[in-house]
């Protein structure tokens, strides 16, 4: 008490002044229209601005859930494409269709590790067996294909990336239908090869690179990148084309692996049409 007292005697003068002004400030206000426009104007659009940067501010907050819905729509829209999907005794067809059948699904997953750097790169998901990955799934991003799904446990799963020597795509040009596969050429990470292409083929720089569709991994039409040069060997009568990746694996952070309900059915035929070669 004896504080208070003390700092009222001390700063009397300027309470008092501050008490005159916020009663000048009223009087003014409720008396003059113009006055009382302006306070009011200048209060909302002050209160305006602060709840503009809270609003702001919970947008970029939310930003992570919105992207999440953005990918799980997209990985359901991907299930409904005509690649995604097989019509029974014919063509391609939609889903839900009682002449058609589901062939592709897609599951979104974050990619909580990845190397790009090395020799041979790979990637961890928060994804495993519980989420019904198992191996050999294909894994892409929107700007191609990442790699292929090596080892899983229950809550996670390594993919073999397409960094990889051991990995290689079956592809083909746009322009000409021809088949290849493609492969990383172990240096550059934007970089892969295309090699013995027959000589006699047409090829055009900036042609599209994309899956063929022949593996029981990927669906066909998947953009790999565009053809940035080409060499001919006259020798083996091949050519070998560079390709410019359309993917950025040093910025990966969600993925779609991909998995084809015929793929067992798929494989169970090459082996019975192996032992009949036999």
């Amino acid at each position: 008490m004896i504080n208070i007292l003390a700092i009222l005697k001390r700063f009397h003068f300027q309470i008092l002044f501050a008490l005159l002004l916020i009663i000048g400030l009223g009087l003014t206000i409720q008396q003059k229209n113009y006055q009382r426009t302006k306070f009011i104007n200048s209060a909302n659009f002050l209160s305006g601005g602060i709840y503009s940067s809270f609003n702001n501010i919970e947008d970029y907050l939310n930003l992570k859930q919105i992207n999440d819905e953005l990918q799980a729509e997209n990985a359901l829209l991907r299930s409904e494409l005509i690649s995604s999907l097989k019509k029974i005794n014919g063509e391609y067809y939609q889903k839900d269709d009682t002449l058609y059948s589901q062939k592709y699904v897609y599951r979104v997953a974050d990619v909580i590790s990845n190397s790009y750097s090395r020799p041979t790169n790979y990637l961890t998901l928060n994804m495993g067996s519980n989420d019904g990955i198992i191996e050999e799934m294909g894994v892409i991003s929107p700007s191609g294909v990442v790699g292929m799904v090596g080892a899983v446990s229950d809550n996670y799963s390594t993919v073999i990336s397409f960094l990889h020597p051991k990995t290689v795509i079956s592809c083909r040009l746009k322009s000409s239908g021809v088949s290849g596969l493609l492969k990383w050429t172990g240096k550059d990470i934007s970089e892969a090869q295309i090699n013995d292409i027959p000589i006699t083929t047409r090829i055009e720089k900036g042609d599209s690179v994309l899956t063929s569709g022949y593996s029981s991994v990927f669906p066909g039409g998947i953009y790999m990148g565009h053809i940035k040069s080409f060499e001919k060997d006259l020798e083996s009568q091949t050519q070998k084309i560079t390709v410019d990746l359309s993917i950025d694996f040093s910025s990966l952070n969600k993925v779609y692996v991909v998995e084809n309900l015929y793929k067992s059915e798929l494989e169970e035929l090459n082996k019975k049409t192996a032992q009949l070669s036999e």
